[in-house]
């Protein structure tokens, strides 16, 4: 769907050169939106003086907003053609947490300067009512992009943030010269007639040499000269740069001049006697402005670009592209059937009262359903949501209470999709802070027990809420799909030791910049993909979210996955293609020629507006995903982390597979592989004692699934209360064997593509 979009715009580079990403998406920019400095008070020293305080006469150095070259802006309404809209900055960081909301400024009596948007966005959709969204340029600022999305919630509006982890996706096969991988930004830029000139240096790396120098020049001189500057001040060995050589670290910034002429109408021209240099504090170099103006263009220098020579990452990443290579070759397998086909095992089963325990932190409440207030999904999650504040009101350990703030994973079950959007819109109601619990959600349909429309089970971090990190990436992207609703990408949850654990929403296969499910471009045969070939493309896509969402929270192993699937044909297959997709990720050899991608745990942002953008900082390597060093196994085989495919009735969005997994940060991981008197298991036992165990129960043993599992939990000694268990199952069990989550399925299938009565998943901390 084409959106009409409102541009926030500083002058920097990255935010011009978004505007080109929405139109080059299909999306049409109705307005421009700007914010600027203050007036200065009558006693201080005005812009045109000879003062050298950088932040009252020229730049206000705000936490949010660029301000430097602020005079310049209204050139471009002239210069691109599209009205501009201007307003102060008042206020200033008084909420400064990285994520905007979750510091508590009650009592402050200065407004925090994020707010300046909320009227000058407003004032903008008076004049164009038909705005619907809002781009601006973060590229690896978590502070900049969560504010902005705040904003755009509050209103009404799409967030669109292009750049958002841009430096690090991966680029078209090109031949560049030297430090060209590490400026891929700005050589994309260069690539469609950008020219962005440097008007403040902030780093030990850039003196004033390279204040006017054009970023985005054709030649990449400068960039090259940038790149050697940046790793010359690089501490250590190793480190990935990208971030810093576009400037995010602030060791730069830059005023848009000029782009390609579909969307510049004229060039700001400034000569050379407006741009006088000063010098700030710290080293800090910068450009005062004076005598700009738009010089149109004329015919003769049109450029031939046009919007499709702008740029996008390509889908995939190179390891994920060599894991479609040849992941289907066109054997659709054996037979198609399945427990839940054999035999009709859908009697009725019931839950009296949710399941609890607690372990390593953890508390986990299981089966949430409500059936006695009536049929309708509103009112039997609204009934719900009752009986999850009752629960977290009751002590459970220390006499602590705790809140739905505390909730980090969720799990729906819906008889339907059709009842997502009243489920969701009372499950909303349960969260109003930032970063509210990872979520996944499918419907079941008549797998659920009678009566059941929806069922929820979640994950409580019993811990300090400031030692917990969640991701919630609302901005549409290159990067990976945006999560608008209630629920955010991860959350990250220390447990008793140094340890890690890190939950992850469910993935489907999205293409993260028009939010539709991907389709395969280029058939392999005449008359359209097959659908091993569309399925096989969304099977890695969807991987490859959980794979980066997993990467941006420090990721080093998997513990397991999930890979729920939809379709009534080619079952055994669907399952088998997830199983190799799964096993193929975890080949070390597919790895051995990616780049090791290294960059700072910490927020640029920080780095730049906690006042050391000129000094030296040393970068922290993120671990490798996966990291095959943590990893203890008898031998290759065993190094594939547990997994599950699940067949359930539906997936949002009509997707026809999820991937949903668990995360772990740690030192160290021991995995063992057995064969048992009731399948396989697959163990993974951290350095700090906590143990992922994923146990198979083969189709053997569906006819008394019931006693198979009750052996299961005496043999890993499962006491009611203390570990966290799942089950996934084909067919109905007592109340008394579930002494843990329950997802009610078609059909449960296990490593190697086996299929299986039922899959049990305990967790816990010993």
């Amino acid at each position: 769907m084409s959106l009409n979009v409102i541009a926030l715009i500083s002058g920097g580079k990255d935010s011009l050169y978004s505007i080109l990403h929405c139109i080059r998406n299909g999306h049409k920019v109705v307005a421009l939106a700007n914010l600027h400095p203050p007036p200065l008070p009558a006693t201080t020293t005005s812009s045109n003086s000879n003062s050298n305080d950088v932040s009252t006469a020229d730049d206000i150095d705000s936490f949010m907003y660029q301000t430097i070259g602020w005079s310049v802006i209204p050139l471009y309404e002239e210069a691109l053609g599209i009205p501009l809209y201007r307003a102060p900055i008042i206020g200033g960081a008084v909420d400064a947490g990285r994520v905007y909301g979750d510091a508590t400024t009650a009592g402050e009596e200065d407004e925090d300067e994020t707010e300046s948007l909320i009227p000058l966005l407003k004032k903008v959709m008076a004049a164009h009512p038909e705005a619907n969204a809002v781009c601006a340029g973060a590229i690896l600022s978590t502070y900049q992009r969560t504010r902005i999305e705040d904003v755009a919630g509050r209103l009404g509006l799409v967030p669109l943030a292009w750049l958002w982890q841009y430096p690090f996706l991966p680029a078209e096969a090109r031949s560049t010269g030297a430090g060209e991988d590490e400026a891929g930004l700005l050589s994309d830029m260069a690539a469609v007639g950008c020219s962005a000139r440097i008007v403040k240096v902030a780093s030990g790396a850039l003196d004033e040499g390279f204040l006017w120098g054009d970023v985005a020049d054709a030649s990449g001189g400068l960039r090259r000269r940038i790149v050697k500057g940046v790793k010359r001040f690089q501490m250590g060995g190793g480190e990935d740069i990208r971030g810093a050589v576009v400037g995010e670290g602030g060791e730069y910034e830059t005023l848009a001049v000029d782009g390609p002429g579909f969307l510049w109408k004229g060039r700001i021209d400034i000569a050379d006697e407006g741009r006088e240099v000063r010098r700030g504090e710290g080293g800090v170099g910068y450009l005062r402005l004076s005598g700009a103006r738009v010089v149109s263009k004329s015919q003769d220098e049109e450029d031939g670009v046009t919007p499709g020579d702008v740029r996008r990452p390509v889908l995939l990443d190179g390891e994920f592209a060599g894991a479609l290579d040849g992941l289907w070759d066109g054997d659709e397998g054996g037979g198609e059937e399945g427990v839940a086909m054999r035999e009709d095992y859908r009697a009725s089963w019931t839950f009296d009262e949710p399941v609890q325990s607690v372990n390593g932190g953890l508390w986990t409440v299981a089966n949430i359903a409500a059936p006695e207030v009536g049929p309708g999904a509103a009112e039997q999650m609204a009934a719900i949501v009752r009986k999850i504040q009752k629960v977290l009101a009751t002590p459970i350990t220390n006499g602590t209470l705790r809140s739905t703030a505390d909730i980090v994973f969720t799990t729906v079950l819906l008889r339907s999709m059709a009842d997502f959007p009243s489920m969701n819109g009372i499950y909303v109601s349960l969260f109003d802070k930032p970063n509210p619990p990872a979520r996944a959600t499918v419907a079941c349909g008549d797998s659920l027990p009678e009566g059941v429309n929806v069922m929820v089970s979640m994950v409580v971090d019993l811990g300090p809420r400031a030692q917990r990190d969640g991701l919630h990436v609302q901005s549409r992207s290159y990067w990976a799909p945006a999560n608008i609703g209630p629920y955010s990408q991860a959350q990250s949850v220390p447990l008793q030791g140094t340890e890690r654990v890190v939950y992850i929403a469910g993935q489907i296969p999205l293409e993260p910049a028009s939010m539709d499910l991907v389709e395969v471009e280029k058939p392999s045969a005449p008359g359209g993909p097959s659908w091993a070939e569309t399925y096989s493309l969304r099977a890695v896509l969807s991987l490859q979210h959980m794979w980066r969402i997993g990467a941006a929270m420090e990721v080093g192993w998997w513990l397991g996955t999930v890979a729920f699937f939809t379709g009534s044909d080619h079952t055994r297959t669907r399952a088998q293609l997830a199983w190799k997709l799964w096993q193929k990720m975890h080949d070390a050899s597919l790895h051995e020629d990616e780049e090791e991608d290294e960059d700072s745990t910490l927020d640029v942002w920080d780095i730049k507006y906690g006042r050391r953008g000129h000094e030296q900082t040393q970068t922290i390597s993120r671990p490798q995903l996966p990291n095959f060093e943590l990893v203890e196994a008898s031998e290759p085989k065993t190094q594939v982390p547990a997994f599950f495919a699940v067949q359930v009735h539906e997936l949002p969005r009509n997707s026809d597979i999820e991937w949903q997994g668990l995360g772990y940060r740690c030192n160290g991981v021991k995995l063992t592989r057995s064969e048992t008197e009731f399948g396989r298991t697959t163990d993974a036992t951290t350095n700090e004692n906590f143990k992922y165990s994923c146990i198979e129960i083969d189709s053997a043993g569906a006819a008394d699934l019931e006693s198979q599992i009750q052996r299961v939990l005496e043999v890993y000694k499962l006491q009611p209360g203390t570990s966290h268990c799942i089950i996934y199952t084909s067919q109905p069990l007592p109340q008394d064997c579930c002494q843990g989550q329950i997802v009610p399925c078609k059909s449960v299938w296990g490593a190697e593509g086996t299929e299986l009565a039922a899959g049990v998943i305990i967790q816990r901390q010993t």
